[in-house]
C-alpha cells in the first residue's frame, strides 16, 4: 500500500458531516461508556473517549433515554473512533433530528461568537483612531 493511501482511505468523508458535542453511552458486548460524539452524517458518527474497542466491534449508541443507535467500529485509533451506523439513517428519523437541532445549536453560537467578536474588535479600533477614514 502506497504511504499516502491508508490517509486517504482514513479521512475519506462519503457523507456531509455536521459538528456536535454531546455525551452519549456507548455499549459493546455488555460493557458502556461514556463516549463523545463530535459529528454525525447520515451514514455514521465520530466519537472521542473510547476504550478498548477494535474495528468491527457491534456497538449500540444512546444519544438519549429514548434514542438509541446501533452499529460498528469503522476505524478507532487511541481515544478516537468512526461508527457505521447499521442502518443507516434517514432525515426523518429522531436521532438525525435530534443531532440536527444540536448541531444547529453549535453553529448558532459560533455566528453569535463572531459577530461579538467582530463588533468588539470594531470598537477597539474606533477607540484607536484606526477605524476612521
Amino acid at each position: 500500500m502506497r504511504p499516502g493511501a491508508l490517509a486517504r482511505n482514513f479521512l475519506r468523508r462519503r457523507d456531509d458531516r455536521h459538528r456536535v458535542n454531546l455525551t452519549a453511552i456507548l455499549e459493546c458486548r455488555g460493557i458502556a461508556q461514556n463516549v463523545r460524539v463530535v459529528d454525525f452524517s447520515v451514514s455514521g458518527l465520530r466519537v472521542d473517549g473510547i476504550q478498548g474497542l477494535a474495528t468491527a466491534d457491534p456497538i449500540q449508541i444512546s444519544l438519549t433515554p429514548d434514542i438509541s443507535l446501533t452499529g460498528e467500529i469503522a476505524w478507532s485509533v487511541w481515544h478516537k473512533a468512526g461508527i457505521k451506523l447499521l442502518p443507516e439513517l434517514d432525515e426523518t428519523h429522531p436521532a438525525y433530528l435530534f443531532l440536527t437541532e444540536q448541531a444547529s445549536a453549535i453553529e448558532q453560537l459560533r455566528i453569535r461568537a463572531l459577530a461579538s467578536l467582530a463588533k468588539d474588535r470594531a470598537s477597539a479600533l474606533r477607540r484607536s483612531g484606526q477605524g476612521s477614514a
